[in-house]
C-alpha cells in the first residue's frame, strides 16, 4: 500500500475517534510516511493582526516555543502571513519576508529541524479559520500527496474541534478572576515566579492555584490548561 492509500485508508479512524489523543494518534500514523516529524495545529484568533494560538496539539519544542512568544513573531511570521491569505502552501514557496526579523525567524526555524514545511489552513463558513503547520526534511509530494495531507491535517481539526464542542465544555469549571490572570500569563509563556511577580503574590500561592486551575479544567499539565483555557473562552487568545 502507498503512502497515499496508506493515509486515506485511516481517515475514517481518524473521523470517529473518541477522543484528541486518538486522533492525534491515528493523525501522526497517517502522515509520518510523508516525512512530516513536526505539526502544530492552530487557530486564526485575529486575523486583523494575523494572531495564531495553540489549539490543543504541538510536538514543537518548548524552547521554539518560548522563543516564538518572546519575540512575538506571529507580528512578522511569514507563514502567519500567508495562512492568512491562502488554503494551502508549502514554506519554500513563500516570498522572502520583507522584514529582517522574518528572515531570522525562517533561517532560525530551519536550525533547530524545521527544515521544509507545508501549512493546511482550513475556513469553513461563518467560522474562525484554523490551520495545521507540518515539518520535516525535504517534503516532496505529488499533487495527489499534497491534497491527501491536507484531507487529513482539515480531518483532524474538524474532529478536534467537534471534541472540544462536545466533550470538553461541559465538563469545564469557572475559573476565579486571579486564576483566569495566572493562566492568560502562562499562555503568554511566562514561568510562575515571573508570574508571581507580575501579580504581586508568592511563587508558593501562584503554585498553589495552580492546582485549583487544572483541577477546574480537567486537565494533566500546564500546556493542556492553557488549551482548555482558551478552547473554554476563559482566556483570550
Amino acid at each position: 500500500m502507498d503512502r497515499t492509500a496508506h493515509a486515506l485508508a485511516l481517515i475514517g479512524e481518524l473521523t470517529s475517534a473518541p477522543t484528541v489523543s486518538k486522533a492525534v494518534a491515528v493523525f501522526e500514523r497517517a502522515i509520518e510516511p510523508f516525512g512530516v516529524r513536526l505539526y502544530r495545529t492552530g487557530v486564526v484568533a485575529n486575523p486583523q493582526r494575523g494572531l495564531i494560538e495553540a489549539a490543543i496539539v504541538s510536538n514543537w519544542s518548548e524552547e521554539w516555543a518560548q522563543l516564538y512568544r518572546g519575540r512575538r513573531a506571529f507580528t512578522f511570521d511569514p507563514v502567519v502571513a500567508a495562512a492568512r491569505r491562502g488554503e494551502g502552501f508549502f514554506w519554500r514557496d513563500l516570498e522572502p519576508s520583507a522584514r529582517p526579523e522574518g528572515r531570522e525567524l525562517m533561517r532560525d526555524a530551519r536550525e533547530i529541524g524545521m527544515v521544509d514545511g507545508f501549512t493546511v489552513v482550513r475556513a469553513p463558513p461563518g467560522e474562525l479559520k484554523t490551520t495545521v503547520n507540518m515539518a520535516g526534511d525535504g517534503l516532496d509530494w505529488s499533487e495527489l500527496e499534497q491534497g491527501t495531507v491536507s484531507f487529513v491535517a482539515s480531518a483532524l481539526m474538524s474532529r478536534m474541534l467537534h471534541l472540544r464542542d462536545v466533550q470538553l465544555k461541559p465538563a469545564v469549571q469557572a475559573l476565579s478572576l486571579r486564576e483566569a490572570e495566572i493562566l492568560s500569563h502562562a499562555a503568554a509563556g511566562h514561568a510562575d515566579r515571573a508570574i508571581a511577580q507580575a501579580l504581586s503574590l508568592s511563587y508558593e500561592t501562584v503554585h498553589f492555584y495552580w492546582k485549583s486551575i487544572r483541577r477546574k479544567l480537567g486537565a494533566a499539565d500546564r500546556a493542556n490548561a492553557v488549551a482548555v483555557g482558551l478552547w473554554s473562552g476563559q482566556i483570550d487568545p
